[in-house]
């Protein structure tokens, strides 16, 4: 086991996460600190970092380096970024981070910066092809990719901070400094002529996450996920045009929004506006991963040098599995059964490659919640399957497999209305969590013992009565009676009476 550290020196923040990492190569984030230091803020017209940016930094370095050393972490990852790269004492800056923390950051190219922001998306992203807009205090990073490949690459030499400056939008602005910034930045977008495309933009940094927040909570949207989450053009263009229409004390007391993020905002999103509407692009999925994911992935595949994962949702799904340490035999032979099930129950059911898809991401976590206590497990998987770092799904997908895997002993539907009034589900998907739900309880009833003993399970459907035929390598009463349990519920949901039997 080994706790490493990955400290970002952007323009406007430093931030550092601390990783634990298992020896089964499993690995969960146990910190994420950050301070803004607005370097990029601080530069003076000789194009050099000034004595007060460059002390506030190193501070929060230092503070950064005990908090690593009380965690026991044995290696440090450091960067710095867009404002540092520019400045013209850098040099002399990197020099004093070292003398006075031990630490020798590299600062990143334009291009390096772009890459690790790819590589942080495209490894915890649903959506396989995109516009990656990394916008940071000092630069904008814009990747195209197309089935997790990139395509192409920029930097622009603007982010939050530097629009604010220079259009003075930190304030209520006035219609003359909007139309000039709005102007400014269509025109630095026309000269990327690919980012134009259909494909959604994902967006990552702190202003895409702020917008996303400060949406949440206007819509009162649940769950209360920023990762993933969806926003239109439509919602973008009408929180620029309230934000804009603000005075810096009213944008303080939004709901969602940042408060150190508050004077910033407004060019923020408007570099996020301009960007949908010159590329063509109408939607926006928040992404919560950074440069900081990237390098992550780097250091993990360090040894293979592909830090591309092979499947985004299998690789978060065993590295849950395996850093809780699930008995994942277990798990397997339930989500098989399950699987099999659904397959030849499709006459009865009708459900194609979506739901089956839930189904299997259901079985394989339906014991997660077991990681904070047996009393409650339903309420405790359905908690963590919305909190865990499973990244690869939609929100629609994620609650309804959080519902159907907290389901699998017996349904649980607690609370479920409000993520159909106030989010992403249907009013079908109920009915959808019903019937999946049986089939896992069943399944999940024929390895109660945990031992194997059912092997296989066959079907046949006459006129209206099911036959299940379990097969087993041993005696499987226990299994066989626990599975019965689920009959009633069965024939009420799909109108089937229901035999189960070994053959």
């Amino acid at each position: 086991m080994e706790h490493i550290g990955i400290i970002d020196l952007g323009s406007n923040s430093v931030r550092l996460i601390i990783i634990k990492i298992d020896a089964n190569g499993s690995y969960y984030q146990k910190e994420n600190l950050k301070e803004t230091v607005r370097l990029v803020k601080d530069i003076d017209q000789t194009g050099s970092l000034s004595e007060k940016s460059m002390d506030y930094a190193i501070k929060t370095i230092q503070l950064f380096v005990n908090f690593c050393k009380a965690h026991n972490v044995t290696h440090i990852i450091a960067v710095a970024t867009a404002a540092t790269r520019r400045a013209n004492n850098r040099k002399i800056f990197i020099e004093r981070i070292k003398q006075e923390t031990g630490l020798t950051f590299k600062v990143l190219s334009g291009e390096e910066e772009a890459h690790y922001g790819y590589l942080g998306a495209v490894n915890t992203m649903p959506q396989t092809s995109g516009l990656m807009a990394d916008l940071g205090g000092g630069s904008f990073k814009l990747v195209s990719f197309r089935d997790r490949m990139k395509e192409n690459s920029s930097h622009l030499p603007f982010g939050s901070v530097t629009l604010t400056t220079k259009f003075n939008t930190k304030d209520k602005p006035d219609s003359a400094n909007l139309k000039e910034l709005e102007s400014f930045l269509k025109y630095s977008y026309k000269s990327l002529p690919w980012l134009k495309g259909s494909h959604p933009i994902i967006g990552v940094g702190g202003t895409f996450r702020s917008l996303a927040r400060v949406v949440r909570k206007d819509k009162d949207y649940v769950p209360d996920i920023t990762d993933a989450f969806e926003l239109t053009i439509e919602e973008v263009q009408a929180t620029y045009n309230k934000l804009s229409k603000m005075s810096l004390e009213q944008r303080l007391n939004i709901p969602g929004l940042e408060r150190a993020r508050a004077d910033i905002i407004v060019a923020g999103v408007a570099a996020i506006k301009c960007l949908m509407e010159t590329s063509g692009r109408e939607k926006i999925i928040t992404s919560t991963s950074s440069i900081r994911n990237g390098l992550l992935y780097e250091y993990l595949n360090r040894y293979t040098k592909d830090p591309i994962v092979l499947s985004v949702l299998t690789h978060h799904i065993d590295n849950l599995i395996n850093y809780y340490h699930l008995n994942e035999t277990h798990l397997r032979r339930v989500s098989n059964l399950a699987v099999t099930l659904f397959d030849q129950l499709y006459q009865i059911h009708g459900f194609n490659g979506f739901e089956r898809r839930l189904l299997l991401i259901a079985s394989l976590l339906h014991e997660i919640g077991t990681v904070i206590g047996m009393e409650g497990v339903d309420k405790h998987t359905l908690y963590m399957l919305l909190n865990a770092p499973l990244h690869g799904l939609t929100h629609r997908e994620r609650v309804i497999a959080a519902y159907l895997a907290a389901s699998h002993t017996e349904l649980y539907l607690v609370n479920i209305d409000q993520y159909i009034t106030r989010g992403p589900l249907l009013w079908e998907d109920k009915d959808l969590i019903k019937k999946l739900a049986i089939i896992l309880q069943i399944t999940h009833s024929l390895d109660r013992s945990q031992t194997g003993i059912v092997t296989q399970v066959r079907t046949s459907i006459d006129n209206d009565q099911c036959n299940l035929r379990v097969i087993a390598k041993a005696n499987a009463d226990l299994e066989i009676n626990d599975a019965k349990r689920s009959v009633k519920i069965f024939e009420d949901v799909f109108g089937y009476k229901l035999n189960i039997y070994r053959s």
